[in-house]
């Protein structure tokens, strides 16, 4: 069930909230006014892929409850995997940050900083459920949840009832739509990542080889360099933006590109430089021996 107070909606370079959750209910438990068991439906089958452009006032950066979010601006891949929550009839037919009408039925969602509209393979990690939505609204903004399904999406990957459920992201590129790539998940799953939030890319620092002394704190962790190059680019310039310019790396692991800030530090300035650089980009961040 929805776990946030607010939902905003981009209008030109305006953030809007527009509404509240209720304020009752548990971590785990229904919501008043938002959900079962007043409520019935069906599971959603899944949104159907097309190669979309981007509604512009979607990619520019934008700051909720003191949080600063930056918006990828190219069509990149994107994995990600956290704790997902779902919303229902509080918003069932209010405006989405695409201007939409949403459509709690539908097989539709929320992400923080993926381009609007975008295409995602959502997994329920708990039970091997998977389904394609279509993502046209911004959120959640509470709890470090990662998603916001619609009711019948989540309801697909038997989650309603439980509220939340850990849950694997991953967003579908054009050319893997245009391609019909989609429709196999073996072809456009992704290695494991603990975090991704992607833009445009830029100059970062040369590839290294793991393993170096001390800590660091992983921002991103991706199998393509280009990807990871770009990631990191991405988060150099916010984080330069917000205050704190902090020299990124990129480290060959195995087959793996870690996304990493900082070089010989504790153990523990590298989890407090988690914690912050984690904020500031709006990702989940952690210490390593890199």
């Amino acid at each position: 069930m929805r776990q946030r107070l607010i939902r905003v909606v981009l209008t030109g370079a305006a953030v809007s909230l527009l509404s509240a959750c209720s304020f009752f209910g548990s971590d785990n438990g229904y919501y008043q006014n938002d959900g079962p068991p007043v409520l019935g439906g069906s599971a959603a089958n899944g949104a159907s892929p097309k190669v979309e452009p981007f509604y512009k006032p979607s990619l520019r950066p934008y700051t909720v409850l003191g949080k600063r979010y930056v918006p990828m601006t190219a069509d990149l891949p994107l994995v990600q995997e956290g704790i997902g929550s779902w919303y229902g009839k509080q918003f069932h037919g209010n405006k989405t940050s695409t201007g939409e009408t949403y459509d709690m039925y539908a097989a539709s969602a929320a992400h923080t900083t993926m381009p609007l509209p975008s295409y995602a393979r959502v997994t329920n990690l708990e039970n091997g459920k998977s389904i394609v939505v279509r993502v046209n609204d911004r959120g959640p903004f509470l709890h470090n949840r990662v998603i916001d399904l619609s009711y019948a999406a989540a309801k697909s990957l038997g989650y309603v009832e439980k509220g939340t459920a850990r849950v694997r992201i991953e967003r579908l590129t054009n050319d893997q739509i245009a391609s019909g790539a989609w429709k196999d998940p073996s072809r456009t799953a992704a290695t494991k990542v603990e975090n991704v939030v992607q833009s445009a890319a830029s100059n970062v620092s040369s590839v290294v080889t793991a393993p170096r002394s001390g800590w660091s704190t992983q921002i991103g962790s991706f199998s393509n360099a280009g990807n990871a190059a770009q990631f990191g680019a991405h988060a150099e310039a916010v984080l330069a933006s917000s205050g704190r310019a902090l020299r990124v790396r990129i480290v060959k692991d195995g087959n793996l590109y870690r996304v990493v800030v900082g070089e010989g530090m504790s153990v523990e300035a590298a989890r407090s430089t988690a914690a912050d650089v984690g904020a500031r980009l709006g990702v989940g961040a952690f210490a390593v021996q890199k």
